[in-house]
């Protein structure tokens, strides 16, 4: 965690454009079985809803209340490079971070590792090769083995400023282009980011650990940023992962998305969240939000229900996305977080005597719903259509085997399309969208289905987890573009 002091704080401005278009049959209403009862606890609610809710805390924050309401730890500083390292990779000082492991597993809590590669708070790191990094991987996965289910390998690997390139102040001095060849991907060139996630998983393997692998970062929540513009350090990251799970040598588990949110543009809540959830979950690894807090900046200075509908969204967004595993929050109450002026937590108080704020009651809410938003007790569906986004069915005469309508988020040059395909009154097995771009539109990426053609008449196909459709239910995926998709048609065919 921690987003570097010169992050300026800005005022943000919100522009989406929604549009829907459809070719088939509407959406057939289903009925729902009657709600189970609901939780009353955070931890118990996302366990019920197949997720775990988790939190940041130190030895000194470790009340009844951690353990009630959490199901998942994160030490906040304790494992920490500049806390936990010694100048040849060596371990010290391990004794707080020794009391959170034997917490957590005392309470049946997953714990998160954090962190072992990271530009800050390096301390003895600083300015270490390669190889020290490497010794020092291993003394910490070995050390608490499998009792961290965890790791962040790698954080905040991504430069600030939506610039999309990654930092020049790592702790170590490595070229990441060894042979000068310009190709940072040679097996002879160094590359912290893989040389590390290499020594991790050797760990990992050789000690037969379950712990999983993980890249953290900032700013990299949303497919845009404020005013619709692509969000170019998710895009590297999404880049970074895909190298590094796609090949013969897969060796990232895990995501994580920090959600810091705040009044920085990089850094509001957007409505494509949901969808860069899902196309990192497609790559098929797991997607956590790891370090949840919002400025009461975001709902104009209200940490009531504003901010509580804030927290709605983020947690819908992963709810809705069968690869979103865990949430956790960066702290208890406010008071105690290193952004205590923001009012970002889900409690009030502190030492032990904490209220709940509505953000709190939204969140349980929301949990309790379930992956499917509704009953807890239904089976996942996939992400519904953002809030303002508008869907307008035709009614055509005839039945049809399946649907398709779009949802967009426009800007100057660009946008994200988001299509829900419903099956009609029988079960499908699969489909494919015919989509008619306008002139000028191109496809430049897409989640969630295979694709055939980047502009005019463009085909999407299932993929092998979303083919299958029950009557009246669907499945959603995405894809981005260059020019202006207002006037897109869509035709789906059952194969």
């Amino acid at each position: 965690m921690n987003i570097p002091s010169g992050r300026a704080r800005y005022r943000p401005v919100i522009a989406a454009l929604a549009v829907a278009v459809l070719a088939g049959a509407g959406a057939v209403a289903v009925g729902k079985a009657p709600a189970l009862a609901a939780e009353t606890t955070l931890r118990a609610a996302a366990a019920k809803a197949g997720l775990f809710f988790g939190v940041a805390a130190s030895p000194g924050r470790l009340s009844s209340i951690v353990s009630q309401e959490f199901g998942q730890l994160t030490p906040e500083n304790d494992m920490k490079p500049d806390t936990i390292a010694t100048s040849s990779g060596g371990l010290r000082n391990t004794g707080n971070a020794d009391t959170l492991v034997n917490y957590a597993q005392t309470n049946n809590m997953l714990v998160r590792g954090h962190t072992l590669v990271w530009h800050s708070q390096a301390g003895q790191l600083q300015g270490t090769s390669q190889a020290t990094l490497n010794t020092f991987i291993g003394n910490a996965l070995t050390r608490w083995g499998s009792r961290i289910a965890y790791w962040d390998v790698v954080n905040e690997a991504l430069d600030d400023n939506n610039n999309g390139r990654r930092r020049t102040q790592w702790p170590h001095s490595l070229s990441r282009d060894a042979n000068g060849d310009g190709d940072f991907f040679d097996a002879g060139d160094t590359d912290v980011i893989r040389n590390s996630f290499r020594r991790a998983k050797e760990v990992v393997q050789q000690n037969n650990l379950t712990t999983k692998l993980c890249i953290n970062d900032y700013d990299v929540e949303g497919l845009t940023v404020s005013g619709g513009a692509r969000n170019n350090k998710a895009q590297a990251l999404y880049d970074i992962v895909r190298a590094y799970t796609q090949g013969t040598e897969r060796l990232i588990d895990c995501v994580g998305f920090q959600a810091h949110f705040n009044d920085n543009p990089n850094s509001v809540i957007t409505d494509d969240l949901q969808a860069n959830i899902q196309r990192f979950a497609d790559l098929g690894v797991e997607v956590h939000i790891t370090e949840l807090d919002i400025d009461d900046d975001l709902s104009n200075n209200d940490i009531g229900q504003g901010q509580a509908n804030n927290y709605r969204k983020v947690v819908r967004a992963c709810l809705n996305v069968a690869g979103c595993t865990g949430i956790t929050v960066w702290g208890i109450a406010d008071s105690e977080s290193w952004r205590s002026s923001e009012r970002g937590l889900l409690f009030t108080g502190g030492s032990g005597n904490y209220q709940k704020k509505a953000a709190y009651s939204a969140v349980l809410d929301e949990l309790n719903k379930g992956r499917s938003g509704g009953n807890p007790s239904s089976p996942p569906v996939s992400p519904s259509i953002s809030p303002s986004a508008s869907v307008s069915p035709s009614t055509p005469t005839d039945p049809s085997p399946c649907s398709a309508t779009v949802s967009l988020n426009s800007w100057t040059g660009g946008f994200v399309a988001t299509v829900r395909v419903t099956a009609g009154s029988s079960s499908i097995n699969s489909w494919r969208v015919t989509a008619g771009l306008p002139t000028g539109t191109a496809v430049t990426n897409h989640w969630s289905a295979e694709r055939t053609g980047t502009s005019g008449t463009v085909q999407f196909a299932n993929v092998g987890y979303n083919g299958p459709i029950a009557a009246g239910q669907f499945t959603e995926f995405g894809f981005q573009g260059t020019g202006a998709a207002a006037g897109t048609t869509l035709t789906c065919t059952a194969t």
